[in-house]
């Protein structure tokens, strides 16, 4: 008896961890996405809400369509780590908040990057490729970059390109 009572336990325990609900935790934000969601949401997307807090996506992603333009967004507390709800995605999404970000443009005509390139931004600032494996061919003009610092390093998203940010250090 001691035995099935044992594994009944277990298998409540077992049921709520894999539910996870987020009705306990703290909400640390919750406000729409700033700008129209153009690409689908995957790992490594990075989401500025309208409250100016940016947060990286952890988790896998297996809904790739069905969520709104601007989707409202509520993000949660869970001990050291977050979630975050999505309008229109099933389930919460593990993310990270992401602390230091600088935005700003590319200074002039950007023609894309071959492993080694240096990015020169209107603020000032240099900032060079940190990996050569990446080649991309582009010609835009002014384009916006989000530099943000993940576990792996800086990362620069070029707005108008649908490549994965790269990984980038100060020149």
């Amino acid at each position: 008896m001691k035995k099935i009572i044992v594994a009944l336990s277990l298998l409540v325990v077992s049921f709520a961890v894999k539910a996870q609900s987020t009705d306990n935790l703290p909400v640390v934000d919750s406000a729409l996405v700033f700008k129209p969601l153009t690409q689908p949401i995957e790992r490594g997307t990075l989401i500025k809400t309208s409250n100016f807090h940016f947060y990286e996506i952890t988790d896998k992603v297996t809904q790739k369509s069905g969520w709104p333009a601007q989707p409202l967004v509520v993000v949660y507390q869970d001990g050291k780590k977050f979630k975050m709800k999505i309008q229109g995605i099933d389930k919460p999404l593990a993310v990270n908040k992401v602390k230091e970000v600088i935005e700003s443009y590319i200074d002039g005509a950007f023609k894309g990057y071959d492993g080694n390139t240096s990015f020169k931004l209107d603020n000032q600032q240099e900032w060079k490729q940190d990996e050569t494996t990446s080649n991309v061919f582009a010609n835009l003009f002014k384009p916006a970059v989000t530099i943000y610092l993940t576990s792996e390093g800086y990362k620069m998203k070029i707005e108008g390109l649908n490549e994965s940010p790269i990984l980038v250090r100060k020149k």
